[in-house]
């Protein structure tokens, strides 16, 4: 039972009855009963692909337990460590916790026993404090279970003792009962069942999808290919036997992360928002939440998907005036929503990896521990020098708690940064050259009253020290964090890099501009500065979405060229990053639940856009992109 309502409220009820609703999963809730035993594991990873009900697995095996949990749905939830803690207070029902410890504590005093963090996926700039402080800080009665489309990586897999207190639970396919159960619960028998049965193969939302569009159309043939390829063409049936107008309305609010009617008054073209927002309710893959409408399951991505490659112009202009309409709001009342609606249209994936990290990537930063000194040090040693080492030395005894790394397969540090909010007498950290530099450009050309200022001092690889990689990509997507928590007031971030001419093309698109040099021994740095300028860090994103959806001017500075893989869509992004996982076109298909025909179409549109001539090309962009880790 969840702590959201009290004890028999009327929304306990309702949520106990939808949950019951769950067809079959018997081995699974046996699976996962068993491991929400007392002694059973500290944390539990539910995962499977999207929309084979994880989600509805969890809530009817909890629904079936005398069990109180409380819920955190990585949709909703700020991905930072105050965002958290403020989502768990407003679940427990009471003021945001200002510690782990006071969230412990007030977990404890509301009888909770499962801590549920739901699209976990979304959170991934949290991994490191959700394993290293918050459920290692929980009671040793209350496991925390972990729902998303991944599973455990290898942070989770090498931390010190999770080992063996971690435990998972992949969701795969119904088997054929269950679908069989499924369509008799909405009145699908016979010989229409057995053809869904046949092309589901086990995915209950191809199934689900299916029954709809023969309860439009009776008699609609169903083709024998994979259920990701019969799941688009329903899609496709289902849009048909809307009006034009209809149709128009659902295209365009699947550009959308959420739908709220300011939003689908930006969007539709004429007609009338109410009338839009009834249509979108009255489809079957669509949900009512607290915050909007939303689009279940995989069905926003595969119409998404295929209007960009219809209509990619008119993609271009939906996101601009979505963005537009989000920057007014957030404007006139700044809230995490918001924001998270903007983060939604972003292509840049520096900017858009911190809330939806593409494809299996899960190489998240953490904090660094006392043991990681030493790797630390010969790090910065071993590719800026001794002076360099001397200055890291300097800011590890002074700052430690500014350090990230990111770990490799044996959990031993492949990467560093080091991050700290500037002040104007920075003290120890004063003694380094590149902080001193900022300080100085900051006396000059102040900055409004109020407004913070952060050093982005390192972010080195073990590989090839600040050279793009997936270590450094995952410390610059990281860094993005801070960014979140800091948005009310950060106005500057400084940073200095070694090859301006090589980190140009990615550091300008970001907003970055060289603002003088440094001398660090006898190496010359040079000080970068991006301001993010009127709306801080919220106007910042919207103007990256503005930008993008504009059409580069002919003859435009090669320095300021667009990276090509910015002209990749979110979707191609996330195809690219799993092609340079090595999977090949039907790998990809199943992994994202498209048919092998989309998959196809998406490597050769990549292709052109990246102008490569073959896989191995294509993953060296996905590389210096940070789209892998």
């Amino acid at each position: 039972m969840g702590v959201l309502q009290p004890r028999g409220s009327v929304s306990d009820r309702l949520a106990a009855a939808a949950a019951t609703a769950l067809v079959g999963r018997a081995e699974e809730r046996a699976r996962l009963t068993e491991l929400l035993r007392p002694d059973g594991p500290a944390a539990v990873f539910v995962h499977g692909p999207g929309g084979i009900g994880k989600t509805s697995l969890v809530e009817a095996t909890l629904a079936a337990l005398p069990l109180r949990a409380v819920h955190l749905d990585g949709r909703h939830t700020e991905p930072t460590v105050p965002g958290a803690l403020a989502a768990l207070g407003t679940a427990l029902g009471v003021p945001a916790p200002p510690s782990v410890a006071a969230a412990v504590d007030a977990i404890a005093g509301a009888g909770v026993d499962v801590l549920v963090v739901d699209a976990f996926e979304r959170l991934n700039l949290l991994d490191g404090w959700i394993r290293n402080d918050l459920a290692a800080a929980l009671p040793a009665t209350v496991p925390v279970l972990l729902v998303g489309r991944r599973g455990p990586n290898v942070a989770w897999r090498t931390a010190p003792g999770w080992r063996t207190l971690l435990a998972e639970l992949a969701v795969g396919p119904l088997p054929p009962g269950d679908v069989d159960n499924l369509l008799a619960a909405r009145g699908v028998r016979g010989a229409d069942a057995t053809r869904i049965r046949r092309f589901a193969r086990g995915h209950p939302l191809a199934a689900v999808v299916a029954a709809e569009a023969l309860a439009r159309r009776p008699g609609l043939p169903l083709a024998s290919g994979a259920p990701a390829e019969v799941v688009e063409e329903l899609f496709a049936v289902l849009l048909d036997d809307l009006a034009p107008e209809e149709r128009a309305t659902v295209e365009a609010a699947a550009v959308l992360r959420r739908v709220t009617l300011p939003l689908l008054a930006a969007v539709v073209d004429e007609q009338d928002p109410q009338d839009a927002w009834r249509t979108l309710r009255s489809l079957p893959f669509t949900t009512v939440t607290r915050t909007g409408l939303e689009f279940a399951g995989v069905a926003a991505t595969v119409l998404l998907e295929a209007l960009e490659l219809r209509d990619p112009v008119r993609v271009r202009a939906l996101r601009a005036r979505a963005a537009r309409t989000i920057l007014a709001g957030l404007a006139a009342a700044p809230d995490w929503e918001g924001t998270a609606d903007l983060l939604h249209l972003v292509q840049n994936p520096l900017v858009r990896n911190a809330y939806a990290p593409p494809g299996l990537l899960q190489h998240p930063a953490e904090q660094a521990r006392a043991e990681d000194h030493d790797a630390v040090i010969a790090i910065a040693a071993r590719f800026e020098g001794p002076e360099s080492a001397r200055l890291a030395e300097r800011w590890w005894r002074a700052r430690r708690d500014a350090f990230a790394v990111v770990r490799g397969a044996d959990g031993g540090v492949a990467g560093f940064s080091a991050t700290a909010v500037l002040g104007a007498h920075p003290g120890e950290l004063g003694q380094d050259p590149a902080v001193a530099a900022a300080v100085a450009h900051l006396r000059r050309e102040p900055m409004p009253p109020g407004a913070d200022a952060l050093v982005f001092r390192w972010a080195l690889g073990s590989r090839a020290g600040e050279r793009s990689s997936p270590e450094v990509g995952t410390l610059v997507v990281d860094l993005k964090r801070t960014y979140l928590e800091m948005r009310a007031t950060l106005r500057r971030v400084y940073s200095v890099v070694t090859d301006w001419p090589a980190a140009a093309p990615v550091l300008r698109v970001m907003g970055f501009d060289v603002v003088g040099e440094v001398a660090v021994g006898d190496r010359r740095l040079v000080l970068v500065c991006l301001d993010f300028g009127a709306g801080g860090v919220d106007g910042w994103i919207g103007r990256h979405v503005l930008a993008e959806q504009a059409t580069p001017s002919p003859g435009s500075p090669p320095e300021r060229a667009r990276p090509s893989v910015l002209t990749l869509t979110g979707r191609e992004q996330e195809v690219l990053a799993l092609l340079a996982d090595g999977m090949t076109n039907v790998q990809l298909a199943e992994t994202l639940f498209i048919s092998e025909r989309t998959a196809n179409r998406h490597v050769s549109n990549i292709f052109i856009k990246l102008g490569v001539h073959n896989r191995t090309q294509a993953a060296r962009a996905a590389v210096a992109a940070g789209l892998v880790g």
